[in-house]
């Protein structure tokens, strides 16, 4: 069985009404970090729902902010966050082109 599935029959009450809501905020603000073929997803072991695109780009829902936020995971050390909690922690994926750090961007050049 898939961790990560689109089939809405696999979704809870809790996972469609975040489903919803994450389309909703999608067809009103957007999310300029999306590219083409976004999806809906979930991961039935974190629990997380999620747009997606061709890409792998990932969005998450930020109810607090009434958004939807990137969702990075760094290619080099497996860190995994939004930028907001990456910068509670030091770590920065913008300043480091996706990868958490200085030192995870230096391995890979």
């Amino acid at each position: 069985m898939d961790i990560v599935t689109a089939d809405f029959s696999r979704f809870g009450a809790r996972e469609l009404i975040t489903a919803a809501r994450l389309l909703e905020l999608y067809a009103e603000k957007g999310a300029d970090f999306l590219g083409d073929q976004v999806s809906v997803s979930f991961n039935v072991y974190s629990g997380y729902v999620f747009l997606t695109d061709e890409d792998y780009n990932v969005g998450l829902l930020d109810s607090a902010k009434e958004q939807i936020v990137q969702f990075f995971s760094c290619p080099e050390c497996g860190y995994e966050g939004t930028q907001e909690e990456a910068l509670e922690e030091g770590k920065d994926f913008y300043k480091h082109e996706g990868f958490c750090s200085f030192e995870c961007w230096q391995k890979n050049q």
